[in-house]
């Protein structure tokens, strides 16, 4: 009995403990680049604590700001949350070097990329940290505009396309401005979509056109690399698939959309890993179908834009329009 009695006990301040634990911050065992991972794939935003052993309001921050519930939910819901030691982790000198720290506790907030969005200092109670992990969250994600498929309108003609790279999934940098032949530009969804492959492997019969009237067709993709070898697979093609990361190709031609949530629904039952894992994150967005001509000028001189997927430009109209 007397034993019975000691293991509920024990058992009782294990959960006790572990559900005070859970009300705070969540700091995650993990080094720099593998929290850069989790953000890719949970599309969240990375904090850092960087502290020393020394700092008084670093001290303070653990025991009153990090355990308070309200900054839990709102950093382990958003972000990967890392705890640094500034002066004896590996990554945290690099960071420290990086960013030239001198004061602690010292906070870095990144995107999931790990590029900085914001950079901040100091002892900060509980709700004055919230105020700034929103300000962070507004700042993040203000460039990031949910768009519905009607509210994507595409690149207009004489529009002019500022530069822009992306590699292939050999690796090779593919560069708007270092091209000097006219560009047929074809957005697909990926290799899980059949009517994509179909329209792919039907381009392929246009070839010897494109090169006697000095053009260039490339496809891009949001999936990557080893995805886009599975397109390649299906279709035979011999042209450029380049992996557009983070769609930053997408929204420049605005033609990044957001599916409605049925059909995120659908997709993600019915296709699984082949649509959760195959892009830049888990957020769902994809590209309309459309079909753009840069000339040499780097300006659109034709475009075949329709939100629905399963109409493409035809074969026709991209040679006569070049």
């Amino acid at each position: 009995m007397f034993k019975t009695i000691i293991f509920s006990t024990i058992l009782f301040l294990g959960i006790f403990v572990s559900a005070q634990k859970e009300k705070g911050i969540n700091f995650q065992d993990v080094n720099f680049e593998a929290a850069k991972k989790i953000a890719q794939k949970e599309n969240k935003l990375i904090f850092i604590d960087l502290f020393t052993t020394w700092c008084g309001p670093c001290k303070l921050m653990k025991k009153n700001t990090f355990t308070d519930e309200k900054i839990g939910e709102l950093f382990n819901k958003n972000f990967v949350n890392l705890a640094i030691d500034a002066e004896k982790d590996k990554d945290g000198l690099q960071l420290v070097k990086k960013y030239k720290i001198v004061n602690y506790p010292s906070f870095l907030f990144l995107d999931k990329n790990g590029e900085l969005i914001q950079y901040d200092f100091g002892y900060y109670n509980a709700q004055q940290f919230s105020g700034v992990g929103m300000a962070v969250l507004d700042k993040a994600f203000s460039k990031n505009t949910v768009k519905t498929i009607d509210q994507v309108k595409g690149k207009m003609v004489g529009d002019k396309i500022a530069d822009f790279s992306a590699k292939d999934h050999l690796g090779k940098t593919f560069t708007l401005s270092k091209e000097k032949e006219k560009i047929v530009l074809v957005f697909i969804r990926g290799q899980w979509c059949p009517y994509c492959n179909k329209y792919v492997e039907s381009l392929q019969n246009i070839s010897p056109e494109l090169k006697a009237k000095n053009a260039r067709l490339v496809i891009i993709s949001p999936e990557k690399p080893e995805f886009i070898e599975k397109t390649i697979a299906k279709t035979k093609t011999d042209y450029t698939v380049l992996y557009d990361e983070d769609y930053k190709i997408a929204e420049m031609f605005d033609v990044l959309y957001t599916p409605e949530q049925k059909t995120l629904d659908f997709y993600n039952s019915r296709l699984k890993s082949d649509f959760t894992d195959s892009r830049s994150d888990n957020s769902g967005r994809l590209p309309v179908s459309a079909t753009f001509i840069i000339n040499e000028n780097k300006e659109i001189s034709w475009r075949h834009f329709n939100p629905d997927y399963k109409e493409r430009a035809s074969l026709e109209d991209i040679l006569k329009q070049l």
